[in-house]
């Protein structure tokens, strides 16, 4: 069991969380708020691909023609009143570009070819998928190492959008990216989009651009959806309180609470100070947080009530500290095999992937350290108001019946 009396420690641990939340409303003041993303600020992203252009095909005859890509096959499909029609090109039997676009056009397509010699395997299966051929062309792209678009290019190429951020999406061989731009007063995602759209193609060329996904969210979506977030971590807040109140005392649920608010102030904290995105993704972290910590606290506070009870008449001061050390372990040993699975995804991950475990690992250090140090230094506060000993409290009330 290791040595160490946390409580010993209660005025470094409480100047550090004071000093760095003093440091996060600084930053969040002087910043201008928090770097909200689209889900609490309404804006409009895409992701897209700049991939070469193999060729493109249009159709003006008489039955339906759909397109489509599953698994590195093309697929065209006809259809009139006799039935339905399916053609298959799988990557294996037309390795390039030009063997697709040929039997494409033996078909009755009208086929413009680009570039011959693009693998198939490497099809960009775009936004536009399944689609209705028509007299309009249809472009079909390949994506290729070759293609040389750094993430500076396309910030230079959206520099002129409003509030425009890019950040790099998949693999990143394959130059796929995302923006997000700020909606101006009024706009709708068609024009949002058109305006995205046209900066990406007058800079990269408009038969290279692919558009993987879109999501647009307007202003009383947003506004909706943060009254939503802060009441669930409210409501969270308030059923904690009723569960430990319950299950333990006053002292431990004031504690936890206070622990808990600590932890949310600690990670917004975070958030503001190294300007990472809030989004929904960060109402996760902060809720998964909140359940991490509290198991850790319920533990520790499970650990003084059992202590206190199996040594009648010790001092509650050494019954605590010998809880956190009893638990130090657990804890320890928990929050490190936790950080092995969310590492690798804040290292190698991407989007909102990426930024939730960037928050998560923050938390789980914070509730750590709060279950460990903040929470039995805030039980030890409060006992001296409600104590959490019984023997205490039959003396307190003998003494006071004595005065009396």
């Amino acid at each position: 069991m290791i040595k160490l009396d946390v409580l010993k420690y209660k005025k470094f641990a409480f100047i550090f969380s004071l000093l760095f939340i003093v440091i996060g409303i600084v930053v969040f003041i002087v910043a201008g708020g928090f770097n909200k993303g689209i889900d609490f600020g309404s804006g409009y992203s895409e992701t897209f691909q700049i991939a070469p252009l193999g060729f493109s095909m249009s159709y003006t005859g008489k039955r339906s023609a759909t397109l489509s890509v599953s698994d590195n096959t093309l697929v065209l499909q006809f259809r009139d009143a006799d039935g339905v029609e399916d053609h298959k090109f799988p990557s294996t039997e037309y390795p390039k570009s030009g063997d697709v676009a040929a039997a494409l056009s033996s078909l009755g397509l009208n086929v413009t070819l680009a570039d011959s010699g693009l693998s198939t395997e490497n099809l960009v299966s775009g936004f536009g998928y399944p689609s209705t051929l028509s007299s309009t062309p249809h472009r079909v792209n390949f994506s290729t190492p070759e293609v040389d678009v750094t993430i500076e290019d396309v910030r230079e190429a959206v520099s002129n959008l409003k509030g425009a951020k890019v950040q790099t999406v998949g693999d990143k061989n394959k130059a796929q990216f995302q923006v997000r731009i700020v909606l101006d007063e009024g706009e709708g995602q068609e024009e949002a989009g058109e305006k995205v759209e046209s900066a990406l193609s007058s800079y990269f060329g408009g038969e290279k651009l692919v558009v993987l996904q879109s999501n647009y969210v307007g202003p009383k979506f947003s506004a909706s959806l943060l009254r939503s977030s802060l009441l669930a971590v409210l409501i969270a807040f308030v059923l904690i309180l009723l569960y430990i109140s319950i299950r333990f005392r006053l002292a431990y649920a004031l504690s936890s609470i206070i622990a808990l608010i600590h932890d949310v102030l600690m990670m917004l904290s975070f958030v503001v100070i190294f300007r990472l995105e809030v989004s929904g993704t960060t109402i996760a972290a902060v809720l998964t947080i909140i359940g991490y910590s509290l198991n850790n606290t319920i533990v520790i506070f499970d650990r003084v009530r059992e202590n206190i009870k199996n040594n009648k008449g010790a001092v509650v001061y050494d019954m605590v500290s010998l809880s956190v050390r009893q638990s130090f372990t657990r804890t320890f040993i928990t929050t490190l095999t936790t950080l092995f699975a969310i590492v690798p995804l804040a290292i190698f991950g991407s989007g909102d992937i990426k930024l939730f475990a960037i928050n998560l690992i923050w938390g789980l250090v914070i509730g750590a350290y709060s279950s460990s140090f903040i929470a039995p230094c805030l039980v030890m506060l409060f006992h001296k108001f409600f104590p959490i000993d019984k023997i205490k409290e039959k003396k307190e009330e003998e003494e006071y019946s004595l005065v009396d």
